[in-house]
């Protein structure tokens, strides 16, 4: 078979990706480009907001998509046009989630295609640090690029696959497959390497201070770990961040959200100690420190910036009442400062959410199988603000720890008297020497040796009994 595929292009209203508003496709049989097709698109009910930042890229407004045909039409179109054709894409993921997410939100098939990115394509063969469209098109010496016009980034892309097949000398997906380089290391974790672009901490958005602070993200600490199905993991920090989450690279001690993608970290079996680098150091800090981390599903993260489908409403309403805490694979002595109330996350009580007992671990609290509050389909999500999905199996709005004991107080008190009492005693004595005081050095150095253990000793204890 040779090369043949439509590559496809879609722009979107805002950051939401349902808000579908372009389409451009590009045909290529054998080869040869033989057709084209775009037009734009009015994006789905409750959509249809065009934010000044996707306006100041495309150039679409809504009135550009007033009489424009719906996505209902336009779905029938795109895959009367696609037919059985492999669906390429610069950064399919992107692609693929719009596609899917405006067919969900209105209720169409999405159909079964394959899709094959580029981007990857052009990773591989061109070990280029940046992969962007505009970038590979000038390596390969493609011109005419109209960067984010959903006909010309459809173009350039077909060309950009098709430059590439003559690059290694083949005229088939096989034998493109059979050429393509694979990076086939593994993370530390035993999964495969991200292909999105890396983000530096210079690149990370700032909070949205103005956002509703009764949003469970909202003052958060946020990191993610794992891949996203839906989003890119730079879209998905903007996203966090402008519900006024605080996003963050890694684990810290200032992390109060970690979102695991890719898995369902409140189903059986799941071990947060045996998960990624971030997981394991958030099972450390929750652990060790007493540090209180909610632990977020990819799922739930949809929910909290208005997001995710129908199906997947339903789907985490019927997983939130078969689900089993992260407590098992935590040591009983943290179980104790580890609390899960039914509340949106910021410690604020959820009057919405009803706490009932798991019936099999009768001591877990969570919600009610309901979905009150929650979108219909029919429902706008350009200004919602989502409630509470699921209760946090490790909330960052855990109980306050239990005062320390009587006789722990005395300890500590006594730690720290001593070690002041050493730490002014080496003080003057390093004074005294400098001054010219004449004591004997051998008793002089024995004391400033003594000072300093001891004090170091203190020092270390203190911190332990602090600890615990």
């Amino acid at each position: 078979m040779g090369l043949d595929f439509t590559a496809v292009d879609f722009e979107t209203a805002n950051g939401k990706r349902a808000s579908v508003c372009s389409v451009g496709m590009t045909k290529v049989r054998n080869g040869k480009i033989v057709d084209h097709a775009s037009w734009l698109i009015k994006p789905p009910h409750g959509f249809t907001t065009f934010a000044e930042r996707n306006i100041a890229i495309h150039n679409i407004t809504e009135a550009d998509v007033a009489n424009a045909p719906s996505w209902v039409e336009s779905a029938a179109r795109i895959r009367d046009f696609i037919d059985n054709d492999i669906v390429v894409a610069h950064y399919a993921p992107f692609d693929k989630s719009v596609w899917r997410q405006a067919s969900e939100w209105s209720g169409v098939d999405f159909g079964d295609f394959l899709w094959i990115c580029s981007r990857d394509l052009a990773k591989a063969h061109l070990g280029l640090e940046d992969c962007s469209l505009p970038s590979v098109a000038d390596s390969l010496g493609i011109t005419g690029l109209d960067h984010h016009n959903a006909a010309s980034d459809a173009a350039v892309c077909a060309q950009i696959v098709l430059a590439l097949a003559q690059r290694a000398g083949v005229s088939s997906w096989v034998d493109l497959d059979t050429v393509t380089p694979r990076k086939t290391a593994l993370s530390p974790s035993g999964r495969p390497y991200s292909s999105e672009p890396s983000i530096k901490k210079g690149d990370l958005p700032e909070p949205n201070l103005d956002a509703d602070p009764t949003n469970e993200l909202f003052g958060q600490g946020l990191t993610i770990t794992g891949g996203f199905e839906l989003l890119g993991r730079r879209e998905a920090f903007q996203l966090a961040a402008s519900f006024g989450a605080n996003v963050q690279l890694s684990t810290t001690r200032k992390t109060t959200i970690l979102v695991i993608c890719g898995e369902n970290p409140h189903a059986p079996g799941f071990d947060l100690s045996r998960g990624t680098t971030k997981a394991r150091k958030a099972y450390e800090y929750i652990t060790e420190r007493a540090q209180k981390i909610r632990i977020m599903s990819e799922t739930e993260f949809y929910i909290a910036v208005g997001m995710a489908p129908p199906s997947m409403l339903e789907a985490n309403r019927i997983d939130a009442q078969i689900t089993r805490p992260l407590s098992p694979h935590i040591s009983s002595s943290t179980q104790e400062s580890i609390a899960v109330p039914a509340n949106n996350g910021n410690g604020i009580d959820d009057p919405a959410s009803t706490a009932t007992t798991d019936p099999i671990n009768s001591d877990v609290p969570r919600l009610a199988p309901q979905n009150s509050g929650v979108p219909s389909r029919t429902q706008p999500l350009d200004n919602f603000q989502s409630p509470v999905s699921t209760h946090p199996r490790i909330n960052s709005a855990s109980e306050t720890r239990t005062p320390s004991s009587p006789r722990r107080t005395v300890s500590r008190v006594a730690f720290v008297a001593m070690a002041w009492i050493l730490a002014i005693a080496t003080v003057f004595a390093l004074l005294c020497t400098a001054a010219g005081y004449s004591f004997d050095a051998a008793a002089g150095t024995t004391f400033l040796v003594f000072s300093v253990i001891l004090g170091t000793g203190c020092f270390y204890a203190f911190r332990a009994a602090k600890r615990k």
